[in-house]
């Protein structure tokens, strides 16, 4: 009977949101139903940040920040939008803050009819996920921030649907913490591909896709040189068809 209890609790537990993740949440629908966009394709939503932080999907060819370099404003967004791809965070050099990425998956034939046998087993089959764990200035790695050292990776799940004649996206339930993870990395200026092999819920019914969302919530850190902050940037999380992680990167070296 206890055992039984315990699991209960912790299942239980897994399903609960608290008061920061719920806002961190209802502002990820907030932005899919305003914008009618199903990736991290703007500013990142985080607890804390020194400046502005965008995702990796903002900069890349087909993106928001490319389609704006041909507006007459060019120079004025170069300069509001350009290179904001760090997350530097003083407060507790990043320690217990925490970043969101998300994008959706979709379990559907041709015809966008929902089919089991479409499911998606693993997101590590489906999606890329990674950042770069350190700073560069001028193509040059700065080793004097602090840089991850664990972190723990929480997903969330909620259903899409396709409105306004198939343009544009809505979550239409709240957001269900599904699973964590741990995960560590050496004290190496490295690229990092964290995706745990995490199966989704998914879809249960006939509805476009499932919106995942990923909480990146920092354990422990390498303190770098003191005073200085935590500072990683190039964070991204899309679909593996789109290539590469670092052919992706490629396209925003040539903005």
């Amino acid at each position: 009977m206890k055992r039984s209890w315990i699991l209960c609790f912790l299942i239980t537990s897994m399903s609960v949101l608290y008061a920061d993740e719920k806002a961190n949440l209802n502002s990820v629908t907030k932005y899919i139903n305003d914008y009618g966009k199903i990736c991290s394709c703007g500013n990142l939503i985080t607890t804390s940040t020194d400046q502005l932080v965008f995702s990796v999907n903002y900069y890349v060819v087909d993106g928001n920040f490319k389609s704006m370099l041909k507006s007459k404003y060019r120079d004025k967004y170069i300069q509001k939008f350009g290179n904001k791809r760090k997350w530097l965070v003083s407060k507790n050099q990043g320690v217990g803050e925490s970043l969101y990425l998300f994008h959706a998956i979709q379990e559907v034939d041709d015809s966008w009819q929902y089919s089991p046998k479409h499911k998606v087993q693993n997101m590590q089959d489906s999606h890329h996920f990674a950042f770069k764990n350190y700073c560069e200035v001028d193509g040059k790695i700065q080793n004097e921030f602090a840089r991850i050292k664990r972190l723990k990776i929480t997903f969330f799940e909620s259903q899409y649907q396709v409105i306004n004649n198939g343009v544009s996206y809505h979550v239409y339930d709240e957001f269900r913490k599904t699973k964590s993870f741990e995960v560590s990395f050496p004290n190496q200026a490295e690229i990092v591909y964290p995706m745990p092999a995490y199966k989704p819920v998914g879809s249960t019914e006939n509805v476009p896709g499932t919106i995942i969302v990923l909480q990146l919530n920092v354990l422990e850190v390498y303190p770098g040189e003191e005073g200085k902050p935590l500072c990683t940037e190039d964070f991204y999380l899309g679909y593996k068809v789109r290539g590469e992680y670092t052919e992706v990167l490629k396209q925003i070296d040539k903005i």
